[in-house]
């Protein structure tokens, strides 16, 4: 899974270097915010794990933090913590 995940960051960091070389189109800026959300959360679980904290990567959280971005993760964990 790890090697997944590790291949979405590569196809990210691909996808930002080139629409900074030229004009980006809607298309790319959203794969990237999505492909950015699926690294962070992916991220997130990683290092939060020693702790005992995991938001579940499906659909709906990888919507939410590839709208909203880094806000959207802590208002992931928060609804985690609260348990809803």
């Amino acid at each position: 899974m790890t090697f997944v995940f590790l291949g979405l960051f590569i196809t990210l960091l691909v996808l930002i270097v080139r629409s900074s070389l030229g004009q980006p189109r809607v298309f790319f800026k959203v794969l990237i915010h999505i492909l950015g959300g699926i690294v962070g959360l992916w991220l997130f679980n990683l290092i939060l794990s020693v702790i005992g904290l995991d938001i579940p990567i499906n659909l709906f959280t990888i919507f939410l933090v590839g709208l909203l971005g880094f806000p959207g993760v802590l208002a992931l964990s928060v609804l985690q913590l609260l348990g809803i």
